[in-house]
């Protein structure tokens, strides 16, 4: 009577946990790449932009340059050394994390043309006194723009737009700073072919 009643225990239990129906079994969950369970929720993520991130702080022959769109224009065949240096540092009361020291060769003229976005905008735009946001190589400045330098000889093309809420009453001026990069160049030397016409944009 006893190795009848563990011979039907060992049976019942093989039934439990040894078949798997559909690819499914009691618990567990078998992909079998049929059909595929995609997470279609709704999220909603919320971007701090009021927490600074750290940057290093650059120095081109041992002067301090204020940002990387200062660099950003310097050809690579013209660089003779870099050099990195860890840990935070204090330059003008804005702490860095680390500095990247550049030293270019004896005969390379370093002459950059420093403005801030304040008189950028002022210089080029209609924008004086009103509310604007400035984007470099299509990412948006987060910073001050009266202390925030870049190089004026860098900059290829100053894209001037602006948008308006009627509804909500508000307006805002966009400047798009697009600066002397490889890419930037090829896009504004690209031939555009439009019906039988061939338009080369500017």
């Amino acid at each position: 009577m006893k190795p009848l009643f563990i011979l039907l225990l060992v049976l019942a239990a093989t039934i439990s946990f040894g078949q798997i129906t559909n690819g499914k079994a009691p618990g567990i969950l078998v992909d079998t790449g049929k059909n595929p369970i995609r997470d279609t929720t709704l999220r909603v993520v919320h971007v701090d932009r009021n927490k600074p991130e750290r940057q290093p702080a650059f120095i081109i022959n041992g002067e301090y340059v204020m940002n990387q769109s200062f660099i950003s224009g310097l050809d690579p065949k013209w660089i003779e050394k870099i050099e990195v240096l860890k840990g935070d540092t204090m330059i003008n009361n804005v702490r860095y994390y680390g500095q990247i020291h550049i030293k270019t060769r004896s005969d390379y003229n370093y002459n950059p043309k420093a403005i801030s976005l304040t008189e950028l905008k002022n210089k080029y735009t209609e924008f004086k006194g009103k509310p604007v946001i400035f984007m470099i190589d299509g990412n948006i400045v987060n910073a001050d723009y009266d202390n925030y330098l870049i190089d004026e000889n860098d900059l290829l093309t100053i894209i001037i737009d602006k948008f308006q809420n009627a509804k909500e009453d508000t307006g805002w001026g966009l400047i798009k700073l697009l600066t002397k990069s490889e890419e930037n160049i090829k896009k504004r030397e690209q031939i555009m072919i439009r019906g039988t016409e061939v338009t080369m944009i500017q």
